[in-house]
Formats: C-alpha cells, sequence, structure tokens
C-alpha cells in the first residue's frame, strides 16, 4: 500500500510541476489576451494589457448576471463563452485545487500502471498514450468543437497531456511500481 501511495505521491508532484511549467508555452499563459475595464491603478500590470473605459464593454450589470455563471453572449458579429468568477488577489485555492486534482489523475494512473504491471514497459507505455490520447480527444475535442477554442491551444494543452502522463508513468513504472513481467 505504501508504495501505491508513494507512487500516487510522485505523480502529484511530478504532474503538479508539469502543469505549472507548461502554461509558459505559447499555447497557455501567453495566449490569453488581457483586457480591463478597471479603474485606478492595477498592480503587476502586464506590458500587452489592453485598457479600456469602464463599461466599455459592458453594463452595470454584468458582474452580477454572469458571475459564478456559465454564459454565452451574443453580438451580431460574434457569439462567446464566458466563464466569470470574483476576482482573486490570493491564487492560493486555485493551487491546492490543482494539487487535489493531480493527486486525483495520479490515483488513476497508478490504477492503469497497476492494470498493466504484467507487461513490459513499452507496453504500458502504449496504453498510458492511448489513454492520454483518448482523454485528450474526448475533452479538448468537444471544447474545440463547443466553445471554439484555438486549435493551437486544444493541440498544445493536449500534447502537454499526453508528454506530461508519459513522462511521470515512465518515471514511476522504472523506480515504484515496475512490471512483474520484465
Amino acid at each position: 500500500m505504501k508504495k501505491y501511495l508513494l507512487a500516487s505521491l510522485v505523480f502529484t508532484v511530478l504532474l503538479f510541476l508539469w502543469s505549472g511549467i507548461t502554461q509558459m508555452l505559447p499555447w497557455g499563459i501567453p495566449t490569453t489576451q488581457k483586457i480591463t475595464v478597471q479603474s485606478g491603478d492595477i498592480a503587476n500590470e502586464p506590458s500587452n494589457l489592453i485598457k479600456l473605459q469602464p463599461n466599455a464593454l459592458t453594463t452595470n450589470d454584468f458582474d452580477s448576471t454572469f458571475n459564478h455563471k456559465i454564459s454565452t453572449y451574443t453580438t451580431n458579429a460574434t457569439f462567446s463563452w464566458i466563464v466569470t468568477q470574483p476576482l482573486r488577489t490570493d491564487y492560493t485555492s486555485y493551487f491546492v485545487g490543482e494539487i487535489i486534482t493531480q493527486f486525483f489523475v495520479g490515483v488513476l494512473l497508478v490504477v492503469l500502471l497497476l492494470l498493466t504491471k504484467n507487461h513490459n514497459i513499452q507496453t504500458r507505455m502504449l496504453f498510458v498514450g492511448i489513454v492520454g490520447l483518448i482523454t485528450w480527444v474526448a475533452t479538448y475535442g468537444q471544447l474545440l468543437n463547443w466553445w471554439a477554442l484555438p486549435a493551437t491551444y486544444a493541440i498544445g494543452v493536449g500534447a502537454n497531456l499526453i508528454i506530461g502522463w508519459l513522462v511521470t508513468c515512465f518515471i514511476v513504472s522504472r523506480f515504484i511500481l515496475k512490471p512483474e513481467k520484465q
């Protein structure tokens, strides 16, 4: 049992770090357009921030209408999906949520490695790659279709997912949950 918990914790740490590092790739954080209608000084203002006048894009009812909801917004020329949440200055809850998410992913990857323990490491990585590809298509394929995510973003985060899973599964398979049949 200790071996499985250790493997899950290794997955958690490695996937958390991988997730953070890959956010800096061209299809991660750099792709976001940064627009603000905030008044006053903005702490850590990015150089590519587009400043608009308050209420230039919204009415006074925007926050109460959109907050804590997934909404659609239609103009004569565009259709948008909008996910709105309160403005945060403390990102601790994001990091805690990411650690919890990656822990559960790690537990599920441990299960996958246990199901493939009678196979050599190449076959196990093939299984992981196929499951990763299925996950990518099922998640980002739908978002590409329904939310019209930019293709570079969907392909980039999908590649991040598969590469991250393959690298971490290789490490865990090589050093912790070794195949029974070598």
